[in-house]
């Protein structure tokens, strides 16, 4: 992997040419010339990926069996992992065919080095002075700033996170007809994922410093976590047909899930050496020396069922006109007692012109079918036990010499807390042309998602806690998605194939608050100190999801300071600013998205080329906002802060002077390879490729990279982390024997 991008940071020359025009004490010259950002890349980033897979049997019996080992080292340093696990999957056939069971097995092993890029490393290297070394002379790591920075490379050095995880799944399909027409099938299912986490900060640990409330004193933890499901799944499916024309297929079945996950954690500190790292938690001194912050432990366990009655009908009718309908009765133990149960249907047909009679002497033609369909889907997407109250640990009180440990309730109870539903319309065309070498789909719908799961702030009283899971308001999105699919050329020796797909998307949430939860508007994504930034996004009955909301940027005074425009379009500075003055200032989620797929083969050559993007959004550059402004001096800072945004003179201020437009197009990937073919009983084929991923962005942004979460309530936020993007090559080989 390399670095796509790196941020455009002022050098240790820059540093110094500020202190020589006195914007910065000469103190804060330390001698030094250092990239601490480029020293917590990992140079040595190679990873390696082998897989072996054998495969064979009878026309009863049939087997493939894989055994894999993965090496993936990260571009940080001291962050990777190492994978091996397999996979076997059996078939057998019985009873003159009429039995058939399909095992798959499978089981993999994670060992995880947690610790590099955690903690905002790379945000540290960005603000750090460039003039200070990384060490003392006495080899110590050295520090500079107090507030809120440290060594990242001591933070390395002097810490352990790591992962050991062991991922187990085992599902069996039982299939038997019993007689003509009708099947009975049973699915089985079982997965279990195990973790160990520790941690440790050793006593030269920065958090762990003398004057800290560790006292110079280390620190370790450890935690456990087991995740287990099961499934069972019983169907009976019927096939008739009657006469020429009609095929009537029918499905009926029952489904049961069950989740549970285990959890415990302990901690001490206190450690007066290092020799035991987190081997022996009972060493901490914490648990007798109060004067130390308090040791802790935990553990917790939570499950949820879900059940489901379903069953499906399709009719269809010379080949050319179809009809499905479907109805699930799903039950989920994390709704309220009222309402634990809801009802999905769906209904679709279809009509295949292109094979109606008049349609057979259009030779242009080779498939034209256009598809109508409306159905309900069910969303339980919340935690487990929010329609109840459930108790937690509170304070303690003394009494008689005693102190006795206080339980209280920790959520509301809600027995009227019920499914999300998603209503979608769709409507599409399918269709194929000269001879197949041009096909695609057109689809338009519109989806409705009401009783919106969410969290609410609840009024005290009547509520004992102040926020509760409800069902409150509605979204409605609309799109059109296309989908083409060609062949340019094709000839004996070269093939070039296109594939394009492109959707549009508008949302508008309609409803909000109702009799019982009023909310004029929700704000999200809370910006981080330092400053008392607001929230950057609201929404609002009317609005769409993912609006920015916030000043309106006025230009600068002549000492730099900020003006901004108020409701009645005069300029004022940000204290004279109230909330009248706030307004929708851009939106977070992309309208527009495309992707282009290339594939030309030459004879034994192949050559992939796919490009995607997205357009029509906005960016909130708060990496530009906290560190594109000097008044953080002697901080180190973007060189944007003396360059960009020299004219400023002021603390930071959330307005629309931070966003810019996201669109972008990638080369998401570009592979090439070649193809051997032997006539040997050893080797039958061979394959050698070497493929670039994440090769180039095309785009005006000036951020590291556009591309961002676009999903949920707070899209479009380029955050203050600086984790590097990567682009990455991989040369692979692929022998069939």
């Amino acid at each position: 992997e390399y670095i796509d991008q790196k941020p455009d940071y002022m050098t240790a020359a820059d540093f110094r040419k500020l202190i020589a025009d006195g914007v910065v004490a000469p103190s804060q010259d330390f001698g030094a010339t250092t990239d601490l950002y480029e020293e917590l890349i990992n140079k040595n980033n190679l990873s390696q990926y082998y897989n072996f897979a054998a495969s064979g049997g009878t026309a009863q019996t049939n087997y493939r069996a894989s055994l894999f080992f993965n090496e993936a080292n990260g571009i940080a340093k001291q962050n990777g992992r190492e994978q091996f696990g397999g996979r076997v999957n059996i078939n057998q056939r019985g009873l003159d065919d009429r039995l058939s069971l399909s095992v798959n097995i499978a089981a993999t092993m994670n060992k995880a080095n947690l610790l590099g890029g955690g903690g905002g490393d790379f945000e540290q290297a960005i603000q750090r002075n460039p003039t200070a070394p990384i060490y003392n002379p006495d080899g110590s790591f050295f520090e500079t700033q107090g507030y809120n920075n440290y060594n990242p490379l001591s933070r390395l050095a002097h810490r352990i996170s790591e992962r050991n995880q062991q991922t187990f799944s085992g599902d069996a399909l039982l299939s038997l007809k019993l007689i003509k027409g009708l099947t009975a099938s049973t699915f089985v299912s079982y997965v279990r994922d195990n973790y160990n986490d520790r941690y440790y900060r050793s006593r030269k640990d920065w958090d762990q410093r003398p004057n800290s409330d560790y006292q110079g004193m280390a620190y370790a933890s450890k935690s456990n976590l087991v995740y287990w499901s099961k499934t069972l799944e019983s169907t009976l499916n019927y096939t008739r047909d009657i006469g020429t024309d009609h095929t009537i297929t029918a499905l009926a079945g029952y489904s049961y899930q069950y989740e549970t996950t285990e959890a415990f954690n302990v901690n001490n500190n206190g450690f007066t050496t290092d020799g035991f790292l987190d081997w022996n938690l009972g060493a901490g001194s914490a648990i007798q020396n109060t004067t130390l912050p308090r040791p802790g432990m935990g553990s917790n366990k939570v499950d949820n069922t879900l059940i489901a009655f379903f069953g499906r009908v399709n009719y269809s009718f010379s080949d050319r006109y179809f009809l499905t309908a479907i109805l699930r009765r799903e039950g989920s133990s994390r709704f309220g007692a009222n309402h634990k149960w809801g009802n999905f249907p769906a209904v679709s047909a279809g009509w295949v012109i292109s094979e109606e009679a008049f349609m057979q002497d259009i030779s242009l033609i080779n498939q034209l079918k256009l598809r109508v369909g409306y159905g309900v889907t069910g969303n339980q997407g919340i935690p487990n036990y929010q329609s109840i109250v459930t108790l937690g640990t509170g304070g303690v009180y003394p009494q008689n010499g005693v102190y006795y440990q206080t339980y209280g309730p920790v959520r509301n109870p809600n027995p009227n807390l019920r499914w999300e539903q998603k209503a979608e319309w769709n409507f599409g065309l399918d269709f194929a042309i000269l001879n197949n070498r041009v096909s695609g789909s057109i689809d338009v719908y519109n989806r409705t998602t009401k009783d919106l799961l969410y969290n609410y702030n609840a009024q005290q009283p009547s509520f004992v806690r102040d926020q509760i899971y409800t069902n409150v308001g509605s979204i409605r999105n609309s799109g059109v998605e296309l989908q083409l699919s060609a062949i340019p050329v094709q000839n004996k020796n070269f093939q070039w194939n296109v594939d394009f797909t492109g959707n549009t998307q508008k949302n508008k949430l309609t409803q909000l608050s109702n009799d019982v939860f009023k909310a004029n508007w929700l704000e999200f994504y809370g910006l981080p100190s330092p400053g008392a930034l607001g929230n950057a996004f609201r929404l609002e009955e009317g609005g769409a999801v993912g609006n920015f909301y916030g000043k309106r940027f006025a230009g600068f005074t002549e000492d730099g300071k900020w003006q901004f425009y108020k409701a009645d379009g005069s300029k004022a500075p940000a204290n004279e600013m109230n909330n009248d003055d706030l307004v929708v200032i851009g939106n977070g989620v992309p309208k527009l998205q495309l992707a282009l797929n290339n594939r030309f083969t030459y004879k034994n050559f192949d050559l992939t080329v796919f490009f995607r993007g997205k357009f029509m959004y906005d960016i909130l550059n708060t990496k530009e906002l906290y560190f594109g402004n000097k008044n953080w001096l002697p901080n180190n800072l973007l060189k944007s802060a003396i360059t960009t945004h020299n004219a400023l003179n002021d603390a930071p201020q959330y307005s629309d002077y931070y966003l810019e437009k996201g669109d972008f197009v990638k080369l998401d990937n570009l592979t090439i390879g070649y193809s051997f073919h032997f006539n040997t009983k050893l080797i039958r084929n061979m394959r050698l490729y070497i493929t670039g991923r994440n090769l180039a962005t095309f785009t005006g942004y000036s951020g590291i990279d556009p591309e961002l979460q676009d999903t949920g309530f707070e899209t479009g936020v380029d955050g203050r982390g600086f984790y590097p993007r990567t682009k990455s090559m991989a040369i692979g080989l692929t022998v069939g024997f």
